[in-house]
């Protein structure tokens, strides 16, 4: 008994500390499964799973990730300058799900100044000085502690990416055979997880190279003012957004055709609305149908419901921010295996079998972890 209570106060432990790096812990999930059929597939090539795991996480994952930070941050400041000139409850409705705040105009006029005018500063008075200096160091702090988040997620992908099979081995002889209820129930989240993350990650970047080919092509035959603004930055944007069922790419490529429509009324008097029309219908074909009926399904293969999805990705991140974008998804993937696997024979009072009893075709249907074969021992480092 001293020891049951000495090994659950440990798990509160390893759960507080889970929960208060909670955006980390599932940035982390979401790159090691997004990664793992690519480092499967160095590992038959490179006798290492160390140097394999390495180069997936440097050559594949970081300049990912540094992409849609890069967006991102060009996204922020976008926004950030034209929220003071939105109107109240658009401007509270963009900070809730942006998290982006605006500056006040006095502010960007003594930021413009200064780098216009660097002399400028030994004018201010020292109250003025000293909100600029606290306002830079809180920039940094965050930007620091950005870096730390992502320093460690990664390092968190690197080291699963590298000894999954001897965690997959240590489970399966420790704690559930394969062959048991609780074993099939972890293979299929198990493969459920690499097919949810890896497949919408792959198809984030066939999206994101689509629209990019479609926004620069706009642009070379855009009349004048009418050019996509910032096409590479919305190609990112659109390829994330394609994750979400339904609304595909059309939360990027509607407002950019109503910037168009607007423009091409203010510079021409609506004489290049064709071209406007013409634009959006490429998108509906390319951003829009084109993906939702052949490449999704193909990219992705088998996975959960849409509507599963649908409300996962516009939900997680209402409930806790930007990483229930990944964590909500990993939430219903538990649900439905329990569902699956589990819960039939609960609520009849049977002993739990690793049969798959209810929503078959829900899901893996073949529940057989790729990174974690429990008769392998991996490479040698």
């Amino acid at each position: 008994m001293a020891w049951w209570i000495y090994v659950l106060s440990l798990a509160v432990v390893a759960g507080f500390v889970v929960y208060s790096f909670v955006g980390t812990f599932v940035l982390g999930i979401f790159a090691y499964y997004a990664a793992r059929p690519l480092c499967d597939r160095l590992s038959r090539r490179i006798d290492s799973d160390g140097i394999a795991a390495t180069v997936t996480v440097l050559g594949f994952v970081l300049p990912i990730v540094l992409l849609l930070a890069y967006a991102g941050f060009h996204t922020a400041t976008s926004v950030q300058s034209m929220l003071g000139s939105l109107p109240g409850p658009l401007q509270a409705l963009l900070q809730r799900f942006t998290g982006v705040q605006s500056i006040p105009s006095a502010q960007l006029a003594t930021v413009s100044n200064l780098l216009d005018n660097p002399g400028s500063s030994l004018a201010m008075d020292r109250q003025a000085v000293v909100s600029m200096l606290q306002q830079g160091a809180a920039v940094l702090g965050a930007l620091a502690n950005g870096l730390l988040h992502l320093v460690l997620a990664l390092s968190m992908a690197f080291y699963f990416l590298r000894d999954d099979d001897r965690i997959a081995a240590w489970f399966h002889e420790n704690v559930a055979r394969r062959e048991s209820a609780t074993g099939t129930y972890a293979a299929a989240v198990d493969s459920d997880l690499e097919s949810l993350y890896f497949g919408n990650f792959l198809f984030v970047v066939v999206m994101s190279v689509i629209a990019a080919v479609v926004y620069l092509g706009t642009n070379l035959l855009a009349p004048a003012n009418l050019a996509v603004p910032m096409p590479l930055v919305l190609a990112v944007l659109t390829g994330v957004s394609s994750l979400v069922p339904l609304v595909v790419g059309k939360l990027v490529y509607v407002p950019v055709t109503l910037y168009l429509a607007i423009s091409a009324m203010r510079a021409s008097g609506g004489n290049h609305l064709a071209f406007v029309g013409g634009f959006l219908v490429v998108c509906v074909v390319f951003l829009d149908l084109l993906p939702q009926g052949l490449i999704q399904p193909y990219v992705t293969g088998r996975k959960l419901h849409p509507g599963l999805l649908l409300f996962a990705y516009i939900l997680g991140p209402i409930v806790w921010g930007w990483y229930g974008f990944f964590l909500l998804p990993l939430v219903v993937v538990l649900v439905v295996e329990v569902i699956r696997v589990i819960f039939t024979d609960l609520v009849h009072e049977n002993p739990l079998t690793p049969t798959v009893d209810a929503a078959e075709d829900l899901g893996s249907s073949d529940p057989e972890p790729s990174g974690g074969d429990a008769g392998s021992s991996g490479s040698s480092d």
